[in-house]
């Protein structure tokens, strides 16, 4: 059971040329098949038609040589009766003469006799004609009693050439029967011919075409598979997979579109994970945006605060400058009060050294 699918997968795995060049090989070999048996039942059929002709249509053409030679014997019989003297002596040699062709005809047909009964019976009547003439026809002829001669013939001549007639076409007959026979099983054998040539040919025709049907079957499948994914991938999906049954060049051509499509999918993939990657830094970007301009409003108003302080700062500086211009008048006075302070101290101590000495 698992050799059949194992030859069907063989054939279905083909390349398309070798599977047409199977299909056109059964067809030779249907068309060969046939031609070849039908040459056969032909020269069967020319056989038996030789057979026919040579066993029984020409073994009657020579059973017609035995009438005829005995027939030219009984005419001759007859003649003698009255026939002159020089005519009778010419006659006798003819007897012999007939009867010498007659039995050359039967040597040449005895190899086609059928009905061997019929054949004996000839022989025998042909003998007793033979003796009724040369013993008793004859003598009564050249003794001139024709009376005798016609008793003689009417009681013992004519019934052995009765006999020897219906022998003859009791042996006709069952030539005729022979042939017809023949003629009918080759009949036969032409009809059996013909109806074993028709069923041949209609048996080789059926396996042929359902071996086309059936790769057509499975290369049209794989087609339209290969048009309904390509159809879908034109409406944007990429998960409708084509149906790969064989390896040949249409089972090929699915197979790379799975992969293109397999490819296709992954690139989307990448595609889908970059833009979301992109929406997402997006998102990001519109929130930092916002800060910064959060942040720029708020550096706005620290910046008009700031140069409101720096204001007052400056003020507050400009204040301290002149309160330390003041306050170096007032440190240079002191300076010089204190210069003056130990010049008195100076003159102190030396008063009271003096005091002291």
């Amino acid at each position: 059971m698992s050799r059949t699918p194992a030859r069907r997968r063989w054939i279905a795995d083909r390349p398309i040329g070798v599977k047409i060049g199977i299909v056109v090989g059964a067809l030779a070999v249907v068309a060969t098949g046939t031609s070849t048996l039908a040459v056969t039942h032909l020269e069967a059929l020319a056989a038996d038609q030789r057979t026919i002709y040579e066993e029984n249509l020409e073994p009657l053409t020579a059973l017609a040589g035995i009438q005829r030679a005995n027939a030219g014997y009984r005419q001759r019989m007859l003649e003698y009766a009255v026939a002159d003297q020089p005519r009778r002596i010419e006659m006798l040699p003819e007897f012999d003469e007939k009867l010498a062709d007659q039995q050359a005809a039967l040597d040449d047909y005895a190899p086609f006799v059928v009905d061997s009964a019929a054949m004996a019976a000839f022989d025998a009547a042909v003998e007793g004609m033979i003796a009724s003439t040369e013993t008793q026809l004859v003598p009564a002829a050249d003794a001139g009693d024709l009376v005798t001669f016609n008793q003689v013939f009417q009681t013992v001549s004519r019934p052995t050439i009765g006999d020897a007639a219906q022998a003859l076409e009791d042996e006709a007959a069952a030539q005729s029967a022979q042939a017809d026979q023949r003629n009918r099983e080759s009949a036969a054998e032409a009809d059996s011919a013909r109806t074993l040539i028709i069923a041949s040919l209609v048996a080789g025709l059926l396996v042929t075409v359902g071996l086309a049907f059936w790769i057509i079957r499975r290369m049209l499948a794989t087609v339209r598979s290969v048009q309904a994914s390509v159809q879908a991938m034109a409406e944007g999906d990429l998960t409708v997979a084509p149906d790969v049954r064989d390896r040949d060049e249409i089972g090929e051509m699915a197979s790379a579109l799975i992969a293109a499509q397999g490819a296709l999918r992954e690139v989307m993939a990448g595609v889908v994970g970059a833009a979301d990657a992109v929406a997402a830094s997006s998102e990001e970007l519109s929130a930092s945006s916002a800060q910064i301009s959060a942040s720029a409003e708020e550096t706005s108003a620290q910046s008009g605060v700031v140069s409101g302080a720096a204001e007052e700062v400056s003020r507050s500086v400009q204040t301290v400058a002149a309160g330390a211009e003041q306050m170096g008048a007032s440190i240079r006075e002191i300076a010089s009060n204190a210069a003056e302070a130990s010049q008195v101290a100076a003159r102190a101590v030396t008063a009271a050294e003096t005091t002291s000495a």
